[in-house]
C-alpha cells in the first residue's frame, strides 16, 4: 500500500487551473505487452505524449471549464482510495503543459503554475547546444514536398522491393565470402587510414546518410505522418543531415513504427551490398569507392544505427520489438530501484506494472547501455585527443565529466533526496562498497602477469653468421643435409683479406733482412726498426685469424639449411649476415619481444615463466620455462617476422621494412624450450606468460595510463 500523502501543500496554486487538450491534438490507441494505452500527438508541434488508461480517463474529461479541483473530487468520489492523489494529478497536469498539449486559461498565471516547461524547454536548449559530440541545427520544414512522393514511398517499401532487397543482400554476401581472404588483407592494410580513403569517406558517407534520412521519412509518409523538420547534426564534428521522425510514434500499428526505425538501416545495408559488389566487379576508383560504400554502411549500421545500445535506429526498433515504450528512461529507473531495494532490503513503494520477463529486459538494458555508452564516450575521447590537440584535450575532460562525474553526482543527489536512504544502514552500505573497491584497488595484492604471444625459434648457436664481409668458396655441407658438430659448413674468404696478408708477409720479410745485422753493427737503427717489425708481425698474426675464421663450422648436429638459397658457392655475405641455419632436431627455443614502455614491470625478474603449446589434438598445454637471456637496448627490428603483425604477431611493423622492421622499438627476450616438450616446428607461434610480483591493481591503472598519456603526447 502506498504511503504517499493524498493532499498536497501545492495544490492551492493548481486548483482553479481549467485547462483542456488543444484544437490540433489527436489520440490514437496503442497496446503494450496487452496493456492498452492511449497517445496524444499535437499535429502543429509533432510532439507526441503516452498515457496509461487511467490518465487518459482523467485527461478525457478536461474541457475547458472544470477546474481541476472539481475534477478531483469527482473522482474522489468515483474512485475513493484507487483516486490519484493531488501531488500525482498535479504532475500529470504539468507534463501535459510541458509538452505543449494543453490550453489553459489566459487569465492563469501558468509561468508560475507549471514552471516545468520553461525548464524543459531550458534543458533542451542547453543539451542542444552544449554538447560538442552532438549538435543539431533545423534548416527546413520538408512535409510539403515529401507529400508528393508518397507514391515512391509505397513503391519502395513493398514486398517486390523486399525480394530485391533481399537478392541485394544475398548476393553481396556470397561475394564477400568467395573473397574473404582479400576482404581480411584489405581491412588490414595501412591505406585503410590513407588520406585518399579518408577524403573518399568524406564524399561518400554524408550522401549515404541524406538517403538514410530520406529513407526515414519515406516511411513515415507511406503511413500518412508528417515530416516537419530536416537539418544538419555535427557527429564527432561531421556535418550529417537528419529528420525529425517524432511522428510515427503516434502510429498505433507496431510494423509501421518499426519499419520507420529499420528504413535508415535498410537503405544503408542496401549500399554496402551494391559497394560490396562494386568493390569486388570493379577496378580503380570505382572500387575503392565500393570499398568505401561497404564499410561505411556495414560499420554504421553495427556500430551506430543498428546498435539498440544507443538512442538510434536500433534502439526504436527493439524497443517497439519488445513493446516497452521508454526502454532507456525506464531502464535507468529499474537499475536505480534495484541498488536502492539492495540498500534499504525492500521495494519500494512505487506502483509495479511490469511483468517479469518486462523487469529482464529494463535491468539488462540499462546496465549494458550505460556501460557501452561510457566505453564509447571515452573511446571517441580518446580518439579525438590524439587528432585535434588542444580541441581534442577538451573534449576528452567533457567526454569524462559527462560519462562518468555527472552520472555519479545525479546519484548522490537522488540518495540525497530520497528519504528512505537516509537511515544508517544504508547509508554505511552506500558508503561500504566504494570504500571496500578503494581499498582493494590501493592495498590489497592481486595477481599479476603478461600474456604476449611468442615464436618457436632455434637456439643462438643454431644461427650462421658471417664474421667479416666476405665471398663463399668452398662448400663441403650441402643445403639440406644432416651435418654434425665441427663439420664444415662452407668457406668464406675476402680477396682482399689475402692480398693484404701477402703485403704484410712482404714487409715482415724484408724488415727481417734489413734488421738481420743491425743488432751488432748499428744498435740505433736496430731500436728504430724493431717496433715495427713487432707491429707488422703482429698485423700478419691477425690478419691470418680474420681469414681463418672464414673457414665456417657446426656448433652443433642438425640439418643445415641456407638463408633465401639453395646454394652458397659464389654468394657474397656482409659482416654479421645470417648465412643460414643447423635446425637441431631436439633443441628449440622461444623468441618473445615486448615493447620498451612495458618493461617497467620487469624491474624484477618474473616470478615464473609458462608457455602454451598447441597439440595435435586441438588443444594445449602449459609448460614451465624460462628466460635465457634478454636484449640489453630496444630496438626496432625483430628477430622474426612472426613476431610482426606482418606474420600474424601483436607488433605493427613499418611499412618501409622487410616485414621485421617495427614502428616501436622492443625488447627481445629468448626463453628456453621446456626438456621433457617435442620440438616444435620453427615460425609456430606460442601462447607466453611472464608471472610477476603481486601488485595493487590502483598502481597498475595508474601506469598504464600514464604510459597510454605518453605514447599520445608522443604521437
Amino acid at each position: 500500500m502506498s504511503t504517499e500523502s493524498l493532499f498536497s501543500a501545492h495544490w492551492h496554486r493548481v486548483r482553479d487551473v481549467r485547462p483542456r487538450l488543444a484544437d490540433d491534438v489527436v489520440i490514437t490507441r496503442h497496446v503494450y505487452r496487452n496493456r492498452p494505452c492511449h497517445v496524444l500527438q499535437r499535429r502543429s508541434t509533432n510532439v507526441c505524449h503516452r498515457l496509461d488508461t487511467a490518465s487518459f480517463e482523467l485527461v478525457a474529461r478536461l474541457d475547458g471549464h472544470t477546474s481541476i479541483s472539481d475534477l478531483w473530487d469527482r473522482v474522489l468520489l468515483e474512485l475513493d482510495a484507487d483516486a490519484p492523489t493531488q501531488d500525482a494529478l498535479t504532475t500529470l497536469m504539468a507534463e501535459l503543459h510541458a509538452a505543449e498539449l494543453l490550453v489553459v486559461d489566459g487569465r492563469v498565471p501558468t509561468e508560475q503554475l507549471f514552471e516545468r516547461r520553461e525548464k524543459r524547454r531550458a534543458r533542451e536548449r542547453r543539451e542542444q547546444h552544449t554538447n560538442p559530440l552532438y549538435l543539431r541545427f533545423a534548416l527546413h520544414d520538408p512535409d510539403g514536398w515529401l507529400t508528393h512522393c508518397t507514391p515512391l514511398a509505397h513503391a519502395i517499401f513493398s514486398r517486390t522491393a523486399l525480394l530485391v532487397w533481399l537478392a541485394l543482400l544475398c548476393s553481396a554476401i556470397a561475394a564477400l565470402i568467395v573473397h574473404g581472404d582479400e576482404l581480411a588483407r584489405a581491412v588490414a592494410s595501412p591505406d585503410l587510414l590513407s588520406p585518399r580513403t579518408a577524403l573518399l569517406f568524406v564524399l561518400v558517407y554524408p550522401p549515404l546518410k541524406l538517403l538514410h534520412e530520406l529513407g526515414h521519412a519515406l516511411a513515415i509518409k507511406r503511413t500518412g505522418g508528417a515530416v516537419h523538420e530536416i537539418g544538419v547534426a555535427l557527429m564527432v564534428l561531421m556535418p550529417l543531415p537528419y529528420v525529425d521522425a517524432s511522428a510515427s510514434a503516434a502510429f498505433p500499428n507496431k510494423a509501421d513504427r518499426m519499419l520507420v526505425s529499420a528504413a535508415g538501416i535498410i537503405v544503408e545495408l542496401a549500399f554496402a551490398a551494391l559497394g560490396a559488389l562494386l568493390w569486388v566487379g570493379a577496378t580503380g576508383v570505382l572500387g575503392e569507392i565500393g570499398f568505401v560504400l561497404l564499410l561505411s554502411g556495414g560499420l554504421s549500421t553495427l556500430l551506430l544505427n543498428g546498435n539498440p545500445l544507443l538512442r538510434f535506429d536500433g534502439y526504436y526498433l527493439l524497443a517497439d520489438w519488445l513493446e516497452i515504450p521508454n526502454l532507456a528512461t525506464r531502464s535507468r529507473r529499474a537499475v536505480f530501484s534495484a541498488l536502492r531495494t539492495t540498500l534499504v532490503g525492500k521495494a519500494d513503494d512505487s506502483p509495479v506494472v511490469e511483468d517479469r520477463r518486462e523487469r529482464f529486459w529494463l535491468f539488462g538494458y540499462g546496465v549494458a547501455s550505460a556501460s557501452y555508452r561510457t566505453g564509447l564516450m571515452l573511446w571517441i575521447a580518446w580518439w579525438s585527443s590524439g587528432r585535434f590537440f588542444v580541441f581534442g584535450l577538451a573534449l576528452a575532460v567533457f567526454a569524462v565529466v559527462m560519462s562518468v562525474l555527472v552520472p555519479l553526482a545525479r546519484g548522490f543527489v537522488a540518495v540525497h533526496r530520497d528519504p528512505a536512504l537516509h537511515d544508517r544502514r544504508p547509508l554505511v552500505s552506500l558508503m561500504a562498497v566504494p570504500a571496500v573497491l578503494v581499498a582493494v584497488m590501493s592495498w590489497l595484492p592481486l595477481p599479476h602477469a603478461s600474456v604476449t604471444r611468442g615464436v618457436v625459434w632455434l637456439p643462438d648457436e643454431a644461427v650462421v653468421r658471417a664474421t667479416s664481409g666476405c665471398e663463399i668458396g668452398e662448400a663441403p655441407a650441402e643445403v639440406g643435409t644432416d651435418v654434425r658438430k665441427g663439420d664444415v659448413l662452407f668457406d668464406c674468404h675476402d680477396p682482399e683479406l689475402a692480398l693484404v696478408e701477402r703485403e704484410l708477409q712482404a714487409r715482415l720479410d724484408e724488415l727481417d733482412a734489413r734488421i738481420g745485422g743491425l743488432a751488432v753493427s748499428d744498435p740505433l737503427a736496430y731500436e728504430r726498426l724493431e717496433p715495427e717489425r713487432r707491429a707488422t708481425l703482429a698485423a700478419l698474426t691477425d690478419m691470418r685469424v680474420r681469414i681463418d675464421a672464414g673457414l665456417h663450422v657446426a656448433a652443433l648436429d642438425g640439418r643445415f639449411d641456407a638463408s633465401g638459397t639453395s646454394t652458397l658457392e659464389g654468394r657474397a655475405l656482409a659482416r654479421g649476415e645470417i648465412a643460414g641455419y643447423v635446425v637441431p632436431l631436439d633443441r628449440r627455443s622461444i623468441r618473445v619481444a615486448l615493447g620498451e614502455r612495458a618493461m617497467g614491470r620487469f624491474d624484477d625478474e618474473p616470478s615464473r615463466v609458462e608457455i602454451r603449446v598447441a597439440t595435435g589434438d586441438g588443444t594445449s598445454r602449459v609448460h614451465p620455462s624460462s628466460i635465457v637471456r634478454r636484449t640489453p637496448r630496444a630496438t626496432r627490428t625483430v628477430p622474426n617476422a612472426a613476431l610482426s603483425t606482418a606474420g600474424g604477431g601483436e607488433h605493427a611493423i613499418d611499412p618501409t621494412g622487410d616485414g621485421r622492421l617495427l614502428l616501436e622499438p622492443v625488447v627481445d627476450f629468448e626463453l628456453a624450450w621446456p626438456e621433457a616438450l617435442a620440438a616444435a616446428p620453427i615460425g609456430e607461434h606460442v601462447g607466453v606468460r611472464f608471472v610477476h610480483a603481486p601488485t595493487p591493481l590502483a598502481g597498475r591503472v595508474a601506469e598504464a595510463l600514464r604510459q597510454a598519456f605518453d605514447r599520445r603526447s608522443r604521437a
